[in-house]
């Protein structure tokens, strides 16, 4: 399992790499486990409802990043408009 510090840098760095995709999915998958043995407390100091919060916003984001990417499959690279690196 990726240790802390190194999904802090992970995080930083500009570009996304499958690794990034893998530490992000152990941390999912890490909570996911704790929380099917009810010991959410033993990963996370977050009550429920604030992570199903953040889980709803990520899934949200998740799926219309993947109708972005789906779409731009569509379109010519100079015509997609609004990048911003923030």
């Amino acid at each position: 399992m990726i240790e802390m510090h190194n999904l802090r840098k992970l995080v930083v760095e500009q570009y996304f790499t499958e690794a990034h995709f893998e530490a992000f999915l152990q941390v999912v998958d890490r909570l996911h486990d704790a929380a099917a043995v009810g010991k959410l407390e033993a990963v996370s100091p977050l009550d429920a409802r604030t992570i199903i919060g953040w889980l709803d916003d990520i899934i949200f984001t998740a799926e219309e990043t993947i109708r972005e990417l789906q779409d731009m499959s569509k379109q010519p690279a100079d015509e997609a408009e609004g990048w911003s690196d923030n």
